[in-house]
């Protein structure tokens, strides 16, 4: 892992965002690592508190001094406090600006903050994200989400590499997506310029990041995955719901339908069905269909 005295080749303010909210150490730790590869020089460093009680602005700043902490409020959902870091943003943001979206809870790979700014530096134009992996202790490291195209039809999208597939880097360093998850990505400001945004009314938790992705797309900026930049899914922080009767039964699944921070919210996915889907409610009964036989007929409860 690079020094604190070392930093990257980059065009433009960086900034590194990353909302928070009740995740003190983590926190901490992360910022610890993002400093580790990115020095003050190379990238602002700020941080979103939404309402945080657990003493996360002293933490932060006695960790990091040169964190910026960025004050919201505790009803923020992801979306809305990464739109509140953003306004803060844009105060001094200029064409050529680059924005490090990131979460809280995600452990770097070495380097990964300098690979995916050098990979922007090749694509300037790019929305770029990270390969999310999922390292468990003893097990081999495998693919989290690597990318992958919609059908906007049918449902039936298709993965760059299916999720569980051993982590292999492959050859090319940039795989073509329709979508980006938000765990770390890189945008260039001049998105935000062209009308790119984050719909917090719309996808107030989940998918926000992947309408920000395919909306940036119709715009006509490349979207990509940058295979040599690599986070690890911290999975005991990760929101888990089902849609398995066998697992959590008629509440299980009805929470797991409802629920704001759970990504199978149906009005979150209804409001990207319409936004973007040929027939709305064809996709929404193929999308659901394809989970439900998913969870209840082809992957045994018990697991």
């Amino acid at each position: 892992m690079m020094s604190d005295g070392m930093s990257t080749h980059t065009s433009g303010q960086v900034y590194v965002l990353i909302p928070s909210h009740n995740r003190r150490d983590i926190l901490c730790a992360t910022l610890a690592k993002v400093r580790a590869q990115l020095s003050p020089e190379a990238a602002r460093l700020i941080v979103v508190d939404a309402g945080s009680t657990d003493g996360t602005r002293d933490a932060a700043q006695a960790r990091c001094p040169s964190v910026e902490i960025v004050d919201g409020h505790a009803d923020m959902w992801w979306t809305a406090t990464v739109n509140h870091g953003l306004k803060h943003i844009a105060k001094t943001a200029r064409a050529g600006d680059r924005v490090l979206l990131m979460n809280d809870d995600i452990d770097l790979a070495p380097e990964a903050l300098i690979r995916l700014l050098e990979a922007s530096d090749q694509e300037p134009d790019a929305v770029i994200g990270a390969v999310n992996i999922v390292h468990r202790s003893g097990e081999e490291a495998r693919v989290y989400f690597c990318g992958g195209h919609y059908d906007l039809r049918f449902a039936r999208h298709k993965a760059n590499i299916p999720e569980g597939t051993p982590w292999r880097a492959p050859a090319s360093r940039f795989l073509e997506t329709d979508y980006l998850y938000g765990r770390l990505l890189v945008i260039p400001w001049r998105a935000f310029e062209a009308g790119c945004g984050f719909d917090e009314e719309a996808f107030p938790q989940y998918c926000a990041d992947e309408d920000f992705a395919y909306g940036a797309k119709r715009r006509g900026f490349q979207v990509l995955v940058d295979s040599r930049s690599v986070v690890y899914v911290n999975e005991a922080t990760t929101a888990r719901f089902s849609l398995s009767f066998g697992r959590g039964g008629w509440r299980g699944v009805r929470k797991a339908l409802t629920a704001f921070n759970s990504c199978y919210n149906w009005r979150q996915s209804w409001a990207f069905s319409r936004r973007y889907a040929q027939w709305p409610v064809v996709y929404m009964l193929c999308r659901y269909g394809i989970i439900f036989i998913n969870e209840n007929v082809r992957t045994p409860a018990s697991r």
